[in-house]
């Protein structure tokens, strides 16, 4: 028995200094230590943490009184991470804004390794989510600049108003964050991303999920695809899925593209596949994801799950059934997982639009009555093609680009989005549509866009006199919208449409700037385009100023006196 000893801790000094060690294996009885291949210390401060989480996205395993874990663990996923308490957060080094709470495995699955981690005590029942999607930087269009001079400077704005009141604000980035197809071809992969974080100086901590860009497209198809296509981003941003716990608030990031990368497809340099991918979530995520929840005893914390896809949404995309965008075996598993908690979001991107899904608002899905699913627009709007054209910086849809603020006072949630442009103070847009058609009637560009489109929306053409269009970007079910002409309350309809400044700014210079037309989208109305959030009023006359307020769910109070006419123009924010 002694020899077994012996050899054991000779085994694990191996794998960490012979200070450090002698400490760690004098913790704990040797019967703990069989069969761990993974160990260390949680410290703050330099003070050994007790009662700390551990995992390698399989099993999770808890420190002890001095602050040490083992964990027997296979190193199927190539990494561990602490699950980060309430009232701490991980380090960052330097300007590399990725916080370390998790490291890389070196060795062999039966060789047991040390890895060490350092947490940093901060009171965060108060603090603030910036949660960002879809950044898109593939190192052309001028992404990079576009991001630095259009993205960034509100930001840092926003983010310095909670600052200074001394609550800590952190990013959860919901993937897409870079373009695969164009890795090879631009030399600028997931790896870079992390590099031009740092770079910009990105004002907070930045927690990442994977999306289905962030796959390596050189990787081909076979049974472990999925897994060996993260390898970059593994790399550069560590687990694919992990959770922590920031003041009273529980955050799970969650992968749910399995990527398929069939043969076929666009091709691109270095690519080997169609980078095809189904939207679910793995056996091994859920299994693990089960044994999180469970450390949750109190079932009012606020639980955040964030992933890249959508995955539950309105059937037509504005109100009644609700789908799930996953299959449904896995969306009954997850929601028995998240039943017993009462306050529980999901953060996605993907879909580049805004989109806020109230599971209560289907009697028939009583299981999703505890769900709010925000689907978040695109930080890079429109992949960068609007704002690279001169015009405003829109998603593909119309709406501003931009990213959701989510403010958290202990077990309290609520939210706003923030346009890239504009302060949080502005909601909605407002456009004369006399003076819309007036526009494309005069349009050389426009006439030209629509002998190639015949069938898209033709705003030439727009029946109805004294009429404004109100596109409210975040709407929500339990929004509210009055608008008033001298006082006199107009009757407001809310209508899916093409948004007029997404076919000026976007649409008509993608196409006929780049000489490029689709036989496929001129033979039809691209309904996917239609902007689900627009509102109708008809005034009494074609220059009247009206006043627009806009209530969010919050009670917040947005207003604009539309003084009329208002001018279109392709440039117009």
């Amino acid at each position: 028995m002694k020899r077994v000893l012996i050899l054991m801790m000779m085994a694990l000094v191996s794998a960490g200094s012979v200070a450090a060690q002698s400490r760690f294996t004098s913790s704990l009885p040797a019967k703990a230590k069989k069969g761990a291949t993974i160990y260390g210390v949680v410290e703050c401060d330099g003070v050994p943490m007790e009662g700390v989480a551990v995992s390698d996205g399989y099993e999770i395993v808890h420190t002890n009184k001095k602050g040490v874990y083992l964990l027997p663990s296979a190193k199927r996923n190539g990494n561990v991470f602490v699950i980060t308490p309430s009232g701490y957060e991980p380090l960052t080094e330097g300007a590399d804004v990725v916080p370390q709470f998790w490291a890389e495995l070196t060795e062999d699955a039966n060789r047991p390794e040390r890895h060490d981690f350092a947490l940093r005590k901060v009171s965060n029942d108060r603090h603030v989510i910036v949660a960002v999607a879809d950044i898109h930087i593939a190192n052309h269009h001028n992404d990079k600049n576009e991001v630095e001079q259009v993205f960034l400077p509100g930001l840092r704005a926003e983010i310095e108003q909670y600052r200074k009141q001394g609550i800590p604000v952190y990013t959860l980035c919901l993937g897409d964050s870079t373009h695969e197809i164009y890795w090879y071809d631009y030399l600028y992969d997931i790896g870079d991303f992390r590099r031009t974080l740092a770079d910009m100086r990105y004002p907070t901590m930045f927690f990442n999920a994977m999306g289905n860009h962030d796959n390596d497209g050189a990787t081909p198809h076979g049974e472990n695809v999925d897994f060996e296509a993260t390898a970059k981003y593994r790399k550069a941003f560590g687990p694919t899925y992990y959770s922590m716990n920031l003041g009273k608030a529980h955050y799970v990031m969650l992968d749910n593209i399995h990527y398929i990368n069939a043969p076929g497809g666009k091709k691109a340099k270095g690519i080997v596949g169609s980078r095809n991918y189904t939207i679910d979530i793995s056996r091994e995520q859920m299994d693990w994801l089960a044994k999180d929840l469970a450390l949750i005893e109190d079932k009012t914390t606020p639980i955040f799950i964030g992933v890249h896809a959508p995955m539950f949404q309105h059937k037509n995309g504005m109100k009644g059934a609700i789908i799930s965008r996953i299959p449904e075996q896995n969306a009954t598993e997850l929601t028995s997982l998240l039943r017993d908690f009462k306050n529980v979001h999901i953060l996605s991107g993907h879909a580049h639009r805004n989109r806020v899904t109230y599971g209560k608002s289907d009697p028939n899905r009583p299981e999703l009555a505890n769900i709010i699913d925000h689907n978040i627009v695109a930080v890079a709007g429109s992949l960068w093609y609007a704002s690279g054209f001169g015009g405003p910086h829109i998603g593909s849809l119309g709406e501003p680009a931009g990213c959701k603020i989510f403010p958290v006072d202990g077990k309290d949630v609520k939210w706003y989005f923030k346009a890239s442009q504009y302060g949080a103070d502005k909601q909605f847009s407002c456009f004369d549509m006399n003076e819309v058609r007036r526009y494309f009637q005069k349009s050389g560009e426009a006439r030209a866009f629509y002998s190639h489109y015949p069938d898209r929306t033709d705003y030439a053409a727009f029946e109805g006199e004294n009429v404004v269009m109100i596109n409210v970007w975040d709407w929500a079910a339990d929004w509210k919208i009055s608008v008033k002409e001298n006082g006199v309350e107009l009757d407001v309809k809310r209508k899916k449409a093409e948004h007029p400044l997404m076919l000026a700014a976007l649409e008509i210079p993608n196409s006929l700037w780049l000489g490029k037309f689709s036989e496929k989208e001129a033979k039809k109305i691209n309904k996917r385009k239609q902007h689900p959030h627009m509102f109708h009023v008809t005034t009494s006359a074609p220059d009247s100023t009206i006043e627009v307020t806009v209530t969010d769910s919050f009670g917040n109070v947005y207003t604009e006196q539309m003084v009329r006419p208002k001018a279109f123009h392709r440039n117009m924010r």
